[in-house]
């Protein structure tokens, strides 16, 4: 077993990582691009907007550090305060100071926040079904276990 594992490692094309990885980005780049002119178009919003809606959301109206939802969002960290001001002043999010450290704030979803993320992952769902709902689900659920396996190895090389 172990001669046949290093048989395929140095059998490796590097070339056809690269292709894989340029593959990803390039669909995920397409997916994205679409979902933001959507959001753009039908709520005025930008697709790091929902994001935070959206994580803000699977905290259930509980206050979050704006660390940890930094963690957990897909826009650059050094925009995520610039991110919220915007979004504090269309009273999509509330913000104050951490009770426990008053360094550093928390923010939670408004009513408003919440109704508008709610109507924008109705649409959002439906976008992306009919941008890849058409693959046969045996492909989309072999494309998820392949997509998984390469996330793991990606953490491995950290």
């Amino acid at each position: 077993m172990q001669s046949g594992q290093t048989a395929r490692k140095t059998q490796r094309d590097p070339n056809l990582s690269l292709q894989t990885w340029l593959h990803l980005m390039k669909t995920a780049k397409a997916v994205e691009a679409q979902v933001s002119r959507r959001l753009q178009s039908k709520y005025g919003q930008s697709l790091p907007r929902f994001d935070v809606l959206s994580q803000l959301y699977r905290f259930e109206e509980k206050w979050v550090s704006t660390g940890k939802l930094a963690g957990k969002v897909m826009a650059a960290s050094g925009n995520i305060t610039a991110l919220l001001d915007r979004m504090e002043a269309g009273q999509l999010i509330e913000r104050r100071a951490s009770p426990d450290d008053r360094r550093s704030y928390q923010v939670q979803m408004t009513g408003a926040g919440k109704r508008l993320f709610l109507d924008m992952a109705e649409d959002h769902a439906q976008w992306i079904d009919a941008a890849i709902g058409g693959l046969p689900e045996t492909d989309r659920a072999t494309l998820i276990e392949l997509l998984k396996a390469v996330r793991t190895e990606v953490e491995k090389t950290r």
